[in-house]
């Protein structure tokens, strides 16, 4: 320092300090625009989540009236667990109610299938007038869950009708997991609206609970 002018050192000395003050405020000021940045990132991922939460609010309040009835159809149209006593059940009573008669039922065991829509066959008999019988297997197709006839062989003798039927029925396992609260959802396409409209045409099936019985109870169940 003592080869240096002193014009030049004490330039030096003035300016120091002001170099300290530049360099820090760099360091400074690089560290606060980052922390600026993440903060705004932050606050614009919020405001995204925000608006994504009212649309999904605001499309489940329309939906919310009917919403549990119409999972409830869906879920009978393709249960997920094989249908064969749920459609025999309802079989029995499309037979009743076209006055024909049911007999020799019987089901697969069922077929487990990698698309995940498994199938069961299910074949039975009915017998009665012509247009009875016809009604029946007109009938067959509207029932829930959805089942479609793969064959029939017709009898008649002396205006006694007898079909021997093959029918299908469908289910599949319900989803595991379910998306995102944060994921968009979108109201029902045309096609999926008209597909849930024809569903909701199929005849439900009707079970009756059965009550135990109550008898009175022996406090010595091991006595006379």
């Amino acid at each position: 320092m003592k080869t240096i002018p002193e014009s030049i050192r004490q330039t030096v000395i003035a300016g120091a300090p002001l170099l300290i003050v530049i360099i820090l405020f760099a360091v400074v000021g690089n560290f606060g625009v980052s922390k600026v940045l993440k903060v705004r990132s932050e606050i614009e991922s919020a405001q995204s989540t925000e608006q994504t939460l009212t649309q999904k609010l605001n499309l489940l309040k329309t939906l919310s009236s009917d919403a549990a009835l119409k999972s409830g159809i869906v879920t009978s149209a393709v249960p997920d667990s094989n249908p064969s006593l749920t459609v025999s059940s309802q079989l029995k009573a499309m037979a009743g109610a076209n006055g024909v008669i049911l007999s020799a039922i019987k089901s697969s065991v069922g077929s487990i299938n990698s698309s995940g829509l498994n199938d069961v066959n299910i074949a039975f008999s009915v017998e009665g007038a012509r247009q009875q019988v016809f009604s029946f297997l007109e009938s067959v197709a509207k029932i829930s869950p959805i089942t479609i006839t793969n064959k029939i062989s017709i009898s008649e003798v002396m205006g006694l009708v007898k079909a021997d039927i093959n029918v299908k029925s469908y289910w599949a396992d319900f989803p595991k997991t379910i998306p995102s609260v944060t994921t968009p959802i979108t109201d029902l396409t045309t096609a999926e609206k008209e597909i849930l409209a024809n569903i909701s045409g199929l005849t439900q099936p009707i079970f009756t609970e059965v009550t135990p019985s109550q008898g009175e109870i022996n406090p010595n169940p091991f006595g006379q």
